[in-house]
């Protein structure tokens, strides 16, 4: 085994700072020869997961694994050396021993077809002699006949095979599925650690705000930190802030929506909820130099009786539910109406009593 050292190569290569326990979890099961047939990797957006499984399987074929510091110096991990023939092969894509399956383009949906072609990955021979690997990237979104199929599948193991499914929202896989798989779970990172490794990659500037109007999620983070993403942001809080004073129409916020994408606005929404529940009850600000939260809270003023705090409290959770629930119906399979979803979003959130 080499070692390396850190640098700008790998600053979106797993593991990532917040990652070393399961990362070592699979390494040593993988040293042992006791990688289990499936894994689920479960965890919010944003905290790498389709990163790591990607580097993982990487890992598993790579003919001279090295030690390799994360950004930053924060870990010591052994990492695919990125060199040999099958992480050239990996690194393109084109490495026949590992296997992607993701929506198709223009799809939500991972569809019975492409796990047919994942069965047939599953008991052909590995072209390098060693272990295969098939990652299923949103593996909440497969339809009921593929989800079926994949049971089937995981019913079947090979042992040079493994599967690993990485989901957002590993609830909606059915439970069957979810039993055949071991659970890796991913946890929003400690504030210094994110903050130390989106310092290192995106350099000067307080990543601090950034971090904050990711609620923690460094992949998050990095994509607010890059375009106009904190921009339109500020514009939709304001937005929403100005529909509940009477300042705008849901017309008006509904056209601002569409330029952003209704899954990140309800993203950034629900972000906010959570933020806005505890201040109903503690009346602590968090993040006092962010002005789109600012505006924000100025809509609520939190009661000393704690039984109407509480009642604030509880309409706002129960209002979270709903914004939740409407970012699931986005991506379901039943074609929803992203204007009507968001309409009536809004029409709650306009009548939601914050007093």
């Amino acid at each position: 085994m080499t070692e390396t050292t850190s640098n700008s190569t790998n600053a979106l290569s797993a593991p990532l700072p917040w990652q070393g326990a399961q990362w070592a979890q699979l390494c040593r099961a993988f040293a042992a020869s006791q990688l289990a047939h499936a894994y689920l990797l479960s965890g919010s957006e944003g905290l790498g997961k389709s990163l790591f499984a990607d580097s993982f399987a990487r890992y598993v074929l790579c003919l001279n694994p090295i030690a390799q510091s994360t950004v930053g110096g924060l870990a010591e991990s052994v990492v695919a050396c990125g060199t040999c023939t099958n992480c050239l092969k990996g690194g393109t894509g084109n490495h026949p021993d590992i296997l992607t399956i993701e929506p198709e383009e223009g799809s939500k949906n991972i569809k019975i077809d492409q796990i047919r072609w994942l069965s047939e990955f599953v008991i052909r021979s590995s072209h390098s002699g060693g272990a295969k690997v098939a990652i299923i990237q949103g593996a909440h979104l497969l339809n009921a006949n593929a989800a079926n199929a994949l049971l089937k599948t995981l019913e079947e193991p090979n042992d040079k095979t493994h599967v690993i499914l990485v989901s957002d929202h590993p609830g909606r896989l059915v439970a069957t599925i979810r039993s055949r798989c071991q659970k890796l779970a991913f946890q929003v990172p400690r504030a210094d650690i994110a903050a130390a490794w989106l310092q290192a990659i995106i350099g000067v500037g307080n990543v601090d705000s950034i971090l904050e109007a990711s609620d923690m999620r460094p992949l998050i983070a990095l994509q607010l930190a890059g375009g106009d993403s904190l921009q339109a942001r500020a514009q939709f809080l304001q937005g929403i802030c100005d529909v509940k004073t009477g300042k705008k129409s849901i017309q008006q916020v509904l056209a601002l929506i569409a330029k952003n994408g209704e899954s990140e606005v309800l993203q950034h929404f629900s972000a906010f909820l959570s933020k806005l529940t505890k201040y109903s009850l503690t009346g602590i600000q968090e993040n006092e130099d962010d002005p789109a939260l600012q505006s924000m809270y100025t809509l609520l003023v939190p009661s000393k009786e704690k039984s109407l705090a509480q009642t604030v409290a509880s309409s706002l959770a129960h209002f979270y539910t709903e914004v939740e629930t409407a970012r699931r119906q986005l991506t379901s399979s039943t074609n929803p109406n992203p204007q009507l979803i968001m309409e009536s979003i809004l029409w709650q959130w306009s009548k939601l009593n914050l007093h």
